[in-house]
């Protein structure tokens, strides 16, 4: 599956070889979605992401939790 570059900084990517595992997650995806939200907000106020990127990190965590839950915060 090819996705569609948008406009903003271009960070990185990697690609996987292989099938995904056969059978279903054991964790819940909201339970990892908050889990990393919280580290990267972490991240932010220990200021270890670049200042032109903060805007970006909340940004994607904010769509992810979104388009998951339909709740924010």
């Amino acid at each position: 599956m090819k996705s569609k570059l948008g406009k903003g900084t271009y960070v990185g990517s990697y690609f996987m070889k292989g099938e995904p595992p056969k059978g279903e997650a054991a964790t819940q995806y909201a339970d990892v979605q908050r889990a990393y939200a919280e580290e990267a907000m972490d991240a932010l106020q220990k200021q270890k992401v670049p200042a032109s990127q903060r805007d970006y990190v909340r940004d994607y965590f904010d769509a992810i939790r979104l388009e998951k839950t339909g709740k924010s915060k």
